[in-house]
């Protein structure tokens, strides 16, 4: 927990006390889908100095929200990942997310592998009926993704027998996906790689439908349209 408190009974002000600081969420973000070591955190939160990042470790290991554990042979590394109380975070990290992608703010900065996979999260709705299997290749990213009529998983790492490959950037699919750029045209100039099933594909795709936009006033309205 934080030096600094709302000294407030609430849950939510006693939520904040424990992840409320600059960069606590973040870390849980890019620690959703899998354990990470602390230079792969500093990848994917490089704006975060090397001393605040371990500032905040140490304040959500105090909290209860993440711990340490060293991996076995081969690896032999340290790694940090989510505790119980972390992993029941999901769901408040998720509905931000969805609240956030409906802003029409951009920085025009780049988007970490863990950011795109948390906004498919956040964003998805089923496109048909039909169990999916996917793995999502973002350079040395990997994720295994499983979409049903009810839920999306998501797992860090190398998917068993997917029924669809997808290959490419982070911004290369966020184009696609969210972006102006059609699948097609960025399949022509290899900005993007798809094999295997492409019914498959196209389903997991359609998945994922452009969020609205808050407007100045606060309203809600269709983002071709805001």
């Amino acid at each position: 927990m934080s030096e600094r408190s709302y000294a407030d009974e609430c849950g939510a002000a006693l939520a904040l006390d424990a992840v409320g600081e600059r960069w606590a969420l973040l870390i849980v973000r890019e620690l959703m889908f899998g354990p990470k070591r602390f230079a792969d955190l500093r990848s994917g939160l490089p704006q975060a100095s090397q001393n605040v990042l371990s500032q905040r470790l140490k304040e959500l290991e105090g909290a209860g929200v993440i711990q340490r554990v060293k991996l076995g042979p081969p690896a032999r590394a340290q790694v940090y990942e989510l505790t119980s109380a972390g992993v029941a975070l999901e769901p408040a990290v998720v509905a931000l997310a969805q609240w956030g992608a409906r802003l029409d703010v951009h920085h025009g900065s780049k988007m970490s592998a863990d950011s795109l996979a948390l906004l498919l999260k956040a964003l998805y709705r089923p496109a048909g009926p039909s169990t999916v299997s996917v793995a999502l290749q973002l350079g040395d990213d990997q994720f295994a993704i499983h979409l049903d009529s009810d839920a999306i998983q998501i797992k860090r790492g190398a998917a068993q027998e997917p029924d669809a490959v997808l290959r490419g950037t982070v911004q290369s699919w966020w184009d696609v996906l969210f972006g102006s750029v059609g699948v097609e045209a960025s399949l022509d100039t290899g900005a993007i790689e798809i094999t295997g099933d492409r019914a498959a594909a196209d389903q997991f795709l359609e998945s994922f439908p452009a969020p609205g936009v808050f407007t100045g006033t606060g309203s809600l309205v269709d983002r071709a349209a805001g």
